[in-house]
């Protein structure tokens, strides 16, 4: 026999709607990371292209390419990426980015 409490709910629907909730909070919670994971990809190929522009900016100037990105923070080059420590530029992966002095390139 089912015993049904004062509301006339049974613990089994209860268990069921938090089963639904749980099931529903999981895909949410999913689908935003995937949205995350997204848009910091999309920042770091931004802040890529920025920092290439700023050591052309830099080359334009010194007719040399820095010996390292920390150099284009303290010049000035870059303002709105955040930085390590040291003060070198690192991306929304919290890494620092890699950079080729010979090419003046950033790379992935």
């Amino acid at each position: 026999m089912i015993k049904l409490n004062k509301h006339s709910e049974t613990a089994l629907e209860n268990i069921i709607v938090l089963i639904f909730i749980f099931v529903l909070a999981v895909i949410i919670i999913n689908k935003y990371n995937v949205y995350v994971k997204a848009s910091k990809k999309t920042e770091y190929v931004q802040e890529i292209h920025e920092l290439n522009l700023a050591l052309i900016s830099y080359r334009i100037k010194y007719k040399k390419f820095p010996k390292n990105l920390s150099v284009l923070i303290r010049k000035g080059y870059i303002k709105n990426i955040k930085t390590d420590k040291n003060g070198y530029p690192v991306s929304p992966f919290n890494k620092r980015f890699g950079y080729v002095r010979k090419y003046g390139r950033v790379v992935k």
